[in-house]
């Protein structure tokens, strides 16, 4: 078991970047959010443990969406990300996080006191128990529940079982079809963790870890399944951390392993495909969505696209600067038009809810969620 924790671990990886940063500026260069006069010596200074944090360094902490283009781009390999973590959590322990961070984590995190998150669980169990809704009285049973069936098949919504969008009753749908044995375990208590981790909120994303590794041990699942970037990456942070024996996949290479079953039905129309930042490019997988995109459509690569060079869809911005956010969805939207596409597919719930929320602003191209699109190609018998 990996013992250190994510403050240990991000003050010994931002020490060791530190030494390795020769400032060639490239990092800032890449970065959809910089300011061109804050320089690398001024980051790298108010980065450093013990040194003094400037409030041009801070403004890039809040600003910052943890995209990675970053990483890439330097010459010695130094990971302007990860001290950007470490810039975040020094912000946080200054008290200098900025007031959409509380508002953020209120609706949807730690600071959602206890008996509000028991309330708020409560409250959502009982209305869609008795919706007339068949999504939400499937789903209810699973909030925040405590006990759960072995199985081979675990689906992680997290926090994402209360969205609006259908990927997870999409996603059941599909495993019923397949005839899988299969437990499912979302709700805000078993967050994962990687939103206050984002915010440089370390101790609450260490508690929720914990939190989700005993959860996960409960169904002592062989796969785990989440169409969530994020959670995705708090299920291998934990595999690795707690020494488990589960596979993390995120909903392509799930859905892969099913591709001879699925009965995928072809189409001439063209989509083009938006990488999310924590799976394509750091986790290193942006082959399993295109290779289940590829079996139904025609793919048209974005002028940035891939796991070097894909572009960021703003979510973790976390309702900051609206000149900033705004910025980053509208530019993906052109570079989507540009491919000609009518449709742009993406695999994370959180690119999905950023992109539905700016598509009106940004017409021409059709946001879908790759669950969503498999589930209307299937013809399972």
């Amino acid at each position: 078991m990996n013992e250190k924790t994510f403050s240990e671990e991000l003050r010994a990886w931002a020490d060791i970047n530190l030494l390795n940063c020769i400032g060639v500026d490239e990092c800032m260069k890449a970065c959809p959010v910089a300011d061109p006069s804050l320089t690398i010596n001024d980051l790298n200074e108010s980065t450093r443990d013990g040194g003094k944090v400037s409030a041009e360094s801070l403004k890039f902490a809040t600003d910052c969406v943890q995209c990675g283009r970053c990483d890439p781009v330097c010459p010695t390999g130094a990971s302007r990300s990860v001290m950007a973590l470490r810039l975040k959590e020094k912000m946080v322990d200054r008290g200098s996080a900025p007031d959409y961070h509380s508002k953020y984590f209120a609706l949807k995190g730690y600071d959602k006191s206890w008996v509000r998150r028991k309330g708020f669980s409560h409250a959502m169990k009982t209305k869609w128990k008795f919706s007339d809704r068949e999504r939400a009285r499937l789903l209810a049973k699973h909030i925040d529940k405590e006990d759960f069936a072995k199985s081979e098949y675990l689906f992680y919504f997290g926090c994402y079982i209360f969205s609006k969008e259908e990927s997870t009753v999409q996603t059941l749908a599909i495993a019923e079809k397949l005839g899988i044995d299969y437990e499912v375990l979302g709700g805000l208590t078993t967050c994962c963790g990687w939103p206050s981790l984002m915010a440089g909120r370390t101790d609450e994303a260490e508690i929720y870890h914990k939190r989700l590794s005993e959860d996960v041990k409960k169904s002592d699942p062989k796969y785990v399944v989440t169409g969530c970037a994020e959670c995705f990456s708090s299920l291998r942070k934990i595999k690795e951390k707690y020494n488990m024996a589960f596979t993390p996949l995120t909903t392509p290479m799930w859905l892969n392993m099913f591709d001879d079953k699925l009965g995928l039905l072809k189409s001439d129309e063209k989509v083009t495909y938006h990488d999310s930042c924590h799976i394509s490019r750091k986790a290193g997988l942006p082959k399993p969505a295109r290779d289940l995109l590829g079996k139904m459509n025609d793919i048209v690569e974005m002028k940035r696209s891939g796991a070097k060079d894909t572009y960021c869809c703003g979510y973790w911005g976390l309702g900051g600067d609206p000149k900033i956010i705004d910025g980053i969805a509208r530019s993906r939207f052109e570079e989507a038009k540009e491919t000609g596409a009518d449709t742009m597919i993406v695999e994370c719930i959180t690119c999905l809810e950023q992109f539905n929320g700016k598509e009106k602003e940004n017409p021409g191209v059709k946001v879908r969620d790759i669950v969503e699109f498999v589930y209307s190609r299937m013809n399972i018998e």
